[in-house]
């Protein structure tokens, strides 16, 4: 009975994993209110219907309210309203409220990752490495979970290899790759958002000039 039980664990874990890819995947190239969480649907519904009163690109009186009531008094109106544009909103917008209470812009743009530590966000964030790393991380679940099967058939003779018939073992193995694919693919949002955040109050700083 057991043995099911841990090859049942094992499905579990690597269909976590390879989840992961799948979310990564679809973050990047979708646009799917459902898959969004609610209080950014929420947020989101509520910042774009007052912004129709917004007008030539400055933030309307109501627009500020809103703006204030849902990021605090520490964001520009303004960057919200640049980041609700047309063809922006997912590439900007969506981060901005994914990390709403962590960005303050008076001042410098500062972004609160812990108690007591603040940065200001990556100029240049480079996500493939990060993205090759949670497919690693997916196929290494695999390949455990794949190793329980075969190794209950045909156990491994090689004595510094007898771990690999160890379910327990394996087990762990499957889901410490599930789990660090897991933390990797949210590490990634997180960096991925703070440079659009930057990449955005850039623009709206540098457009005056140009």
């Amino acid at each position: 009975m057991m043995i099911y039980v841990a090859f049942f664990l094992i499905f579990v874990g690597v269909t976590f994993a390879l989840h992961q890819v799948y979310s990564v995947h679809y973050a990047i190239n979708f646009e799917d209110e459902e898959e969004r969480p609610e209080r950014v649907n929420q947020a989101l519904t509520t910042l774009c219907a007052a912004a129709e009163e917004c007008r030539d690109g400055r933030p309307s009186a109501g627009f500020e309210q809103a703006v204030a009531r849902i990021f605090g008094g520490g964001v520009d109106p303004r960057l919200v309203l640049a980041a609700l544009a047309p063809g922006r909103r997912k590439a900007f917008a969506e981060p901005l409220l994914r990390r709403r209470g962590r960005i303050d812009t008076r001042g410098e743009l500062t972004v609160a990752h812990l108690p007591g530590w603040k940065t200001r966000p990556p100029r240049r964030y480079r996500r493939g490495p990060m993205l090759v790393l949670v497919m690693a991380c997916s196929l290494m679940a695999l390949f455990w979970g794949g190793m329980s099967i075969f190794t209950a058939a045909y156990p491994v003779a090689v004595p510094a290899l007898a771990w690999a018939n160890n379910l327990a073992v394996l087990t762990s193995l499957v889901y410490a790759s599930a789990l660090l694919a897991f933390a990797v693919s949210k590490l990634d949002l997180y960096l991925h958002d703070l440079q659009q955040i930057g990449r955005l109050h850039r623009r709206l700083h540098e457009a005056p000039r140009a």
